[in-house]
């Protein structure tokens, strides 16, 4: 995946900070599942600058949602590519505890597997009914696979901050069920 390089270098050209989120940051924490996107989390303060590189390679976005652009990719053998903004405050600390990941050659960073979490639990709380099943199913099998306690005050507290206690309870009894 060339393009993958290519964007990476194009943002370090232009000291464009970015995490690698979605699906390829899903699997790189142990749970293998499709994904037919690139997702990245980046500072609300660089929005246009991403949004004039991503235009540079013939990208156009077809949903701004302010905090979520989606964006069309130009041709067949390129991948639709997604942006997540979020505030300076809130990115800073993410990227700090952000780890080492490597996509198709490139040395790249993903979010703490707790700030993951964090990130797919904020999105379960806020999703339309299409995406449920599947962010579900990346916050279960996350913790299943890493061996989290469910139980512990740290995946509660999550929950209780980035979830609601419907998800906790929903998420909890597939692990009594198991």
């Amino acid at each position: 995946m060339s393009f993958f390089k290519t964007i990476d270098q194009e943002a370090a050209d232009k000291r464009l900070r970015y995490l690698v989120i979605g699906g390829l940051a899903i699997n790189h924490y142990g749970y293998s599942r499709e994904t037919s996107d690139l997702d990245f989390f980046i500072s609300q303060s660089e929005r246009a600058e991403w949004m004039q590189l991503l235009a540079k390679f013939g990208y156009t976005h077809f949903n701004d949602g302010g905090n979520f652009i989606q964006y069309e990719a130009p041709g067949k053998n390129a991948w639709p590519v997604d942006l997540m903004l979020v505030q300076e405050k809130t990115f800073a600390p993410i990227l700090a505890a952000s780890l080492d990941a490597d996509f198709f050659g490139v040395k790249s960073r993903v979010p703490s597997l707790e700030h993951l979490i964090a990130l797919k639990l904020h999105a379960l709380k806020n999703t339309r009914m299409h995406r449920f099943l599947k962010d579900f199913l990346d916050v279960e099998n996350l913790i299943r696979i890493n061996r989290l306690d469910i139980k512990s005050k740290n995946i509660r507290e999550l929950f209780d901050k980035y979830g609601t206690p419907d998800l906790y309870e929903k998420i909890s009894r597939s692990f009594t069920e198991s």
